[in-house]
């Protein structure tokens, strides 16, 4: 599968319509079914990033784009989002 690269300017990771995590400038590289989110962490809750399934939401002009989140990791203000297709 060839690879992607897919940049944006903010989104979400929800635990069900809830925000978990809320994030500002990312970037997407990975394939069409999976790959990894790299973006600056605005805010999160500490209860429901810990829960499951958390799916990440971002905005695509009109429509929205979501992932289901496989892993992820927090440093500092960054987060790491493996993620596939739903």
């Amino acid at each position: 599968m060839a690879l992607t690269s897919i940049t944006g300017t903010h989104g979400e990771v929800r635990w069900g319509y809830l925000p978990a995590l809320v994030f500002g400038p990312w970037s997407y590289e990975g394939s069409a079914t999976d790959g990894t989110i790299s973006a600056q962490m605005v805010s999160r809750d500490a209860f429901r990033i810990a829960q499951d399934p958390l799916v990440v939401v971002v905005p695509a002009g009109r429509a929205t784009w979501r992932w289901s989140v496989r892993d992820l990791q927090i440093s500092g203000d960054r987060v790491s989002l493996h993620v596939s297709r739903l």
